[in-house]
């Protein structure tokens, strides 16, 4: 908490800080900050933005194939099956170059929050996290699974990763 303070104060005093929160998403950095002791006059008046990442497997490009996705675990996955049909989904066999995981390297998903005054307004009154959810998408914002499901659609990395990195079953 009084990390939190000093971060604060620096960057209400005109220093440009950057900081980790341990958050599941960018929605969640702000509960955070409340636990954290931390009034919401004050962050929001110093945030400028809040980024979440994560990192998914790629897929091995020595060993990868391309496979059908079951319509069902499309919908699952709330992709549509007609845009789902416009591209090839791959998975990694498994070879020497991968060791056998049929995984080779890592690529980040992100959202990003930025904090525009209206979302401010909202995080000021308090409003529900629902609410201020949906006003980030209003206002553009791309969230983890849709970044994640973009590196589905563009044969990066496979819906069982991304189920797991984004935590669904």
């Amino acid at each position: 908490p009084e990390t939190a303070q000093i971060a604060i104060q620096s960057a209400l005093t005109g220093h440009l800080v950057f900081t980790t929160v341990h958050a599941n998403n960018v929605i969640d950095v702000l509960g955070r900050f409340l636990n954290m002791g931390v009034e919401a006059y004050q962050f929001v008046s110093a945030l400028n933005c809040v980024l979440a990442q994560r990192l998914v497997r790629t897929i091995c490009r020595d060993c990868r194939h391309p496979v059908t996705v079951p319509e069902e675990e499309l919908r699952e996955a709330k992709i549509d099956p007609a845009v789902a049909a416009e591209h090839t989904f791959y998975e990694g066999g498994g070879c020497i170059e991968c060791g056998g995981t049929g995984y080779r390297g890592r690529t980040a998903i992100c959202e990003l929050l930025d904090l525009s005054d209206h979302l401010r307004e909202l995080i000021l009154g308090r409003r529900p996290t629902s609410e201020i959810k949906q006003a980030a998408r209003d206002a553009g914002m791309r969230f983890l699974r849709e970044s994640a499901v973009e590196q589905v659609l563009q044969g990066r990395t496979t819906l069982h990763e991304i189920n797991k990195v984004t935590f669904v079953a």
